[in-house]
């Protein structure tokens, strides 16, 4: 669920990253740096630097989801989920946090209530390849009806 191509940073890059945090830690730079700490296995410095993202931007959905991936990296799917559903607290129609979630419900044994998410954020953006990719993952039919017929996908 990576929204960001791993790649690897040189030092030079990553000490660059942490002093845009450093010198503004209210900025948007708390995102590559934590998505950085992430790619790199760091999980304390990168939930570190996603509370604080959190706290700066407290109506943006894209910290907690960072969070949220922190995480689900470690296995920690139950805190995952509290962190996107805080997400979707602040933004309902997030199609990545109705989409992690749907996931994370899957996972935990709600599939009802995850299929429901996912089907939420295929109706955000029915043109999403990644939810209708998760959609055909976890076998959830979409229902059309026409005046000829119903056709399932």
């Amino acid at each position: 669920m990576s929204t960001s191509p791993s790649k690897t940073l040189s030092p030079t890059e990553l000490a660059k990253l942490e002093h845009s945090f450093a010198s503004d830690p209210s900025s948007d730079a708390y995102k590559p740096l934590a998505e950085a700490y992430l790619d790199l296995g760091r999980f304390m410095e990168a939930m570190v630097v996603c509370k604080k993202g959190v706290k700066a931007h407290p109506t943006a959905a894209d910290p907690r989801l960072l969070l949220a991936r922190v995480y689900a990296a470690q296995n920690k799917d139950k805190k995952a989920l509290e962190e996107v559903m805080g997400a979707l607290q602040v933004q309902p129609e997030d199609k990545a946090a109705l989409r992690m979630a749907g996931v994370l419900q899957i996972k935990g044994g709600e599939a009802d209530t995850g299929r429901g998410n996912l089907l939420k954020a295929y109706q955000a953006d029915p043109g999403d390849p990644e939810t209708v990719t998760l959609l055909q993952q976890y076998k959830v039919c979409l229902l059309y009806t026409s005046d000829a017929a119903d056709d399932r996908i």
